[in-house]
């Protein structure tokens, strides 16, 4: 279901074609545009699902060394 919600979100932040995709300092606000739309438990979601693969992958560097 949150996969869907998400598919949702980002065709609705490219439906208006004639918004700038950048700022005038080069700024994809596509991101930001979408991160947006999000509800905060979504933000979160997205953020926790990130923090999760930080771990797994500092976890993979240590395992080599």
């Amino acid at each position: 279901m949150p996969e869907q919600q998400t598919q949702k979100n980002k065709e609705t932040v490219h439906k208006d074609q004639n918004e700038s995709l950048y700022n005038s300092e080069g700024v994809d606000l596509t991101l930001i545009r979408w991160m947006l739309s999000l509800s905060p438990t979504e933000r979160l979601h997205h953020l926790q699902s990130s923090v999760n693969s930080l771990i797994v992958l500092r976890g993979s560097i240590r395992a080599k060394n």
